[in-house]
């Protein structure tokens, strides 16, 4: 008959050795970058109203002062400076990247070639031109996700991606945010 492991093991080092899995994992996970997925990023989902959003990002987001800016705004939160979060009729609706350091599940950034992102979603991806681009062959990368409700949009511009969006396919499709 074997004895039990635990009877072999002082109960203080099996203390210990729990404490230190726990903060081993908060650390690990306090590293780990926010992935944007078509529905969001990291805690975020797209949906969630502003105290929603507050409670998962830990911040103190409000409606804006002006009336007139209620109907669609961004807020900014201060632990992710490359993201903004637009807010329309008071719910979270897309997620900019604007900077390196956050990725999609498939990994891909803002700073990578326009040929990356075409070769890791393939013929999912709709290639258009950009709006505004003109001769520099910027580009609209879209991929809709398959219920067809959120989506990613990577902008880019001479072959790099210099944004990108998550959200409702309506909200992805906005050339100019809120406008």
């Amino acid at each position: 008959m074997r004895p039990d492991i635990t009877a072999r093991i002082p109960r203080i080092q099996i203390l210990w050795i729990l404490i230190i899995s726990l903060l081993l994992g908060i650390h690990v996970q306090a590293q780990n970058p926010w992935v944007v997925r078509t529905d969001g990023v990291g805690p975020v989902h797209v949906g969630m109203s502003l105290a929603q959003l507050n409670t998962a990002v830990h911040d103190h987001f409000s409606m804006p002062k002006d009336k007139g800016d209620q109907g669609c705004f961004y807020v900014n939160p201060r632990n992710h400076p490359q993201v903004a979060f637009m807010i329309e009729d008071g719910h979270l609706v897309r997620v900019d990247v604007t900077k390196r350091g956050i990725q999609t599940a498939d990994g891909i950034q803002v700073g990578d070639s326009e040929a990356r992102a075409k070769q890791i979603y393939g013929s999912k991806l709709e290639v258009a031109p950009s709006q505004y681009s003109g001769d520099e062959g910027g580009h609209y990368l879209t991929l809709r996700s398959s219920d067809g409700r959120y989506g990613f949009r990577f902008e880019t511009e001479k072959g790099k991606i210099t944004t990108l969006y998550s959200g409702t396919y309506a909200a992805i499709q906005y050339v100019e945010g809120c406008e």
